[in-house]
């Protein structure tokens, strides 16, 4: 499954993290590092569980368990899905 981020939307790196600007409405959703670094992998084409791991990895020992790190990536994919801001396919 990929994720691709709708036509009028943009992402724009930060120090924090980023910014998804929809400019269809004109609204923006300020995202961590996390979710940032997970959306732009996302948005490369690895898959969840990929993404996963690699942020496993970013985190200390015991800090992430897998199992959790999984369920955020896609429960990030499920909120911008569910905000039209992306699509999966």
């Amino acid at each position: 499954m990929t994720v691709r981020l709708h036509r009028d939307v943009s992402l724009i790196r930060t120090d924090d993290g980023g910014v998804l600007l929809d400019q269809r409405s004109g609204e923006y959703w300020q995202l961590n590092h996390t979710a940032a670094t997970a959306l732009r992998l996302l948005l490369d084409g690895t898959g969840e569980q990929e993404v996963a791991t690699a942020l496993v990895a970013e985190c200390q020992p015991g800090e992430v368990e897998p199992d959790q790190a999984l369920r955020d990536v896609r429960e990030l994919a499920d909120e911008l899905t569910a905000a039209k801001l992306a699509v999966r396919s």
